[in-house]
């Protein structure tokens, strides 16, 4: 509680911590140490993990009610929203089992239910937000282990190809709202493609792209630095811009080693201080 009252303190009391950027800054009241927060479509839920990537939480933002829905080492890796907010979709592994060997499930909010979900690989979970009725097409990206490019898949017609045809190991494929565009990374760079392999990736900035906003022209996400190699020494989130390939910081703090922003409608953003795992909202100046 001290240690609350002493960061909250400071922020209030400086008047450089904070670009232009963002304002309002709020800390969500509930206990723990939480991070990787993905807000569900509609703003009024997060999906969270704990330490070292343990466990799996939905959060209630309107009445800061958290539910654990895994408590497996790791599965707090990959997870997703269906486009209902009704379900979401995690994977898990035994105790004696690899990370290899996970598997996906969903979770119903109305009902609680945990089911296995065997037909969805888990590299695709991320780009994964349910089946879509009637359907002709549903797209999901996904780093391809042997080759290390991404790949985008059709589910319903099952043809896949190769979306970064140039050289390189990418990783962290995230897909556009609109399913046209894909952020990926390779090294600390950042690089948009056409989902349909078309043409060459665009560079938009440097760090770690973890959300686009609904209109799909922008991606946010952070940049950390580390003095001595090992350990993080600060962290500041970035907004990048699609069409202008452009990227600029919005946090400027060495109280907070912000992370992990997710979008919350259209000028929202939650993320997490990875000093003592807290969560935050804030308003976002576009």
């Amino acid at each position: 509680m001290k240690r609350r009252l002493l960061i909250l303190s400071a922020l209030a009391s400086s008047h450089f911590i904070f670009s232009q950027s963002i304002e309002k800054m709020n800390r969500v009241d509930v206990d723990g140490f939480y991070t990787n927060p993905i807000v569900s479509p509609n703003g009024e839920f997060t999906l969270v993990t704990g330490h070292h990537f343990k466990g799996v939480y939905v959060l209630n933002l309107k009445a800061n009610e958290i539910t654990q829905i895994s408590d497996k080492e790791g599965s707090g890796y990959g997870y997703s929203w269906d486009n209902n907010n009704e379900m979401v979709y995690f994977k898990q592994k035994e105790a004696k089992e690899y990370f290899s060997d996970s598997k996906v499930y969903s979770y119903s909010l109305q009902t609680r239910v945990t089911t296995l979900m065997p037909d969805i690989d888990i590299n695709m979970l991320s780009s994964y937000h349910g089946a879509v009725k009637n359907a002709t097409s549903q797209i999901v990206v996904y780093t391809n282990m042997t080759t290390l490019k991404i790949e985008a898949k059709d589910l319903i017609s099952k043809r896949s190809w190769v979306v970064t045809s140039e050289e390189g190991q990418y990783y962290n494929a995230l897909l556009s709202p609109d399913g046209k565009k894909v952020a990926v990374h390779n090294g600390s760079d950042i690089y948009v493609y056409d989902v349909n392999g078309n043409g060459k990736g665009q560079k938009i900035g440097t760090g770690i792209a973890t959300s686009w906003s609904a209109d799909n022209q922008h991606l946010i996400g952070f940049l950390d630095t580390s003095e001595d190699g090992h350990n993080v020494t600060n962290s500041e989130l970035y907004l990048f811009d699609i069409k202008t390939l452009k990227s600029r910081k919005i946090t400027n703090t060495e109280v907070l080693l912000e992370m992990f922003p997710s979008f919350i409608g259209k000028d929202k953003v939650l993320f997490t201080d990875d000093k003592t795992g807290a969560i935050y909202t804030a308003n976002l100046k576009m």
